[in-house]
């Protein structure tokens, strides 16, 4: 598969979020930039996670292409149900793809470097699956949440009270502009963020 024929299943140059899904035996979701630039792809992956661990062990994965802000929450703090995923056969093996996705794209990775923190592979599409080819526009929104999902990885690393301020704002757009499931989304969000605020030292007062 060429990398120019991702244009039409919405992986576009530049960094594109996308939901990660990996694992053979337990499939996991997790939302990351896939960085697309001078006809080569990339993804950076962190220790500590279960796609870290996935994609060292397999090799492979499947990027999906969603609107849906409640996957991206969702599948932020906590693993999907069994009934969000598919699979896709490769090699004599199964890839996990999310049922709902607009579309999927499987890839293999390439040369993979290891830092002490993280991991970063060029990656090969092998094949996609195209699901919806409905028209959306864009909805503020909803890329507020998923960047209010981002600040809140951040907070729960850092306990830095800045990304707490910076939800915040999200927030207010999302709240703003959002449709019924970017809000349902932040409402989802808020809470997770109020249990990290348990344990992360210094935060703010959750009243």
């Amino acid at each position: 598969m060429e990398i120019s024929e991702l244009d039409k299943y919405g992986i576009c140059d530049g960094i594109s979020e996308i939901i990660l899904t990996s694992g053979i035996k337990n499939p996991n979701a997790a939302p990351i930039g896939l960085i697309r630039k001078d006809n080569r792809i990339f993804i950076r992956l962190y220790k500590g996670s279960t796609t870290y661990e996935n994609v060292k062990q397999d090799k492979n994965f499947a990027a999906n292409v969603t609107c849906d802000p409640l996957l991206f929450v969702k599948s932020t703090f906590s693993n999907l149900k069994n009934e969000n995923f598919k699979y896709y056969s490769l090699n004599s093996t199964k890839i996990p793809l999310l049922k709902n996705s607009a579309s999927s794209v499987i890839f293999i990775c390439g040369e993979i470097k290891h830092t002490e923190q993280a991991m970063t592979a060029e990656i090969i599409p092998m094949d996609a699956v195209a699901n919806d080819y409905r028209p959306k526009a864009i909805n503020r929104g909803l890329t507020a949440v998923i960047e209010a999902a981002v600040h809140a990885t951040r907070y729960e690393l850092t306990g830095d009270n800045k990304f707490l301020d910076l939800i915040d704002q999200c927030m207010e757009t999302t709240y703003k502009c959002g449709g019924q499931r970017e809000k349902d989304a932040a409402d989802i969000l808020l809470y997770e963020i109020d249990e990290i605020k348990k344990h992360v030292s210094g935060g703010k007062d959750t009243e």
